[in-house]
């Protein structure tokens, strides 16, 4: 099958031109591809892989409570191609130059976040099956595919006990509408500066600190600490005054966020891995140091973490 020649099948249906040539934009770690032609960008997402129609559907709810994502033209759900808003191509990363620079737009992001938070909407619960599903892939495509290592005796013993203490951590905090996806190449920088988000098909239900954990311990790009804490207490103070956290002091939502960032640097590793074994994508590799890297800073940090920190350290590296 042509996907190509069936994109341009479908661009012909939606503009009523015979021959367009719609020019590759880019790639992304899913199977989808981006195309743009006139003023509009045309995706090919193949239906076996890609989540469609929540795009479409999530994609009407954000727009809904102003939270600015690209809209939906046309959609050939069936066959799997996107006809949406053109959002431009500066990504919010390249605008990260300088320490000013940083604290200015990731202050953006920031409000960006809480705005998320402020959509009522349910979603799939982000629930303990979920998240042991999600860290079982640092399992199967890390220990087990990278490494030819598997879990036995003791080892599996701490394994199994770390991942139900992020699990209670989770359904412990405040639920929230969460991205899921929160980092510095998922949003865009539209023409009047302002912020939208793209790749929020897999929305869910979840706890409150997710997102944030993932825009300050991005795996792409270090913050500096002191920016890393600023943004934490302008997320808690936002968060606090919205009634979303309610009798928590600023330093347990440290934890909460630490134990969550843990969570999704876990399955983060697993994924960069996948992409290797599976997809045939070695680019991601690069970044497994610093997501490690995230990884001991939580483990050292909190006693209760203790046993998986030796067993990472001795046996997981």
């Amino acid at each position: 099958m042509d996907r190509f020649a069936d994109l341009v099948n479908f661009i012909s249906r939606v503009t009523g031109e015979p021959s367009p040539e719609p020019v590759i934009v880019s790639g992304d770690a899913s199977f989808r591809k981006y195309y743009r032609y006139r003023d509009r960008i045309y995706v090919d997402a193949p239906p076996a892989t890609e989540k469609n129609r929540e795009f479409v559907e999530l994609s009407s709810v954000y727009n809904r409570y102003g939270i600015p994502v690209p809209k939906v033209y046309e959609a050939d759900l069936q066959n799997g191609y996107l006809c949406v808003e053109d959002l431009g191509d500066v990504m919010f990363s390249s605008r990260l130059t300088d320490s000013d620079s940083m604290h200015v737009m990731y202050l953006k992001a920031a409000d960006l976040l809480l705005k998320i938070a402020s959509v009522s909407e349910k979603f799939t619960a982000f629930d303990g099956e979920f998240i042991r599903r999600e860290d079982q892939i640092f399992i199967d495509w890390y220990l087990d595919a990278h490494l030819g290592r598997k879990l036995t005796g003791s080892d599996e013993k701490i394994w199994n006990l770390t991942i139900s203490q992020l699990v209670d951590n989770s359904l412990a905090q405040p639920q929230v509408t969460m991205h899921r996806d929160f980092h510095c190449r998922n949003i865009m920088i539209r023409q009047d500066g302002s912020l939208a988000l793209v790749d929020f098909q897999d929305t869910v239900t979840g706890p409150v600190t997710y997102d944030l954990v993932s825009l300050i311990k991005d795996c792409y790009i270090t913050l500096e600490h002191e920016l890393r804490n600023e943004i934490v207490r302008y997320a808690f103070d936002g968060y606090s005054s919205m009634g979303i956290l309610r009798n928590k002091s600023l330093e347990e939502f440290e934890f909460f966020l630490d134990l969550t960032g843990m969570q999704r640097h876990l399955k983060a590793i697993g994924i960069f891995c996948r992409l290797l074994h599976r997809d045939g994508k070695d680019g991601y590799l690069q970044y497994l140091p610093r997501t490690f890297d995230y990884v001991r800073e939580v483990s050292a940090k909190y006693p209760v973490l203790g046993d998986f920190k030796i067993l990472m350290e001795d046996r997981l590296l």
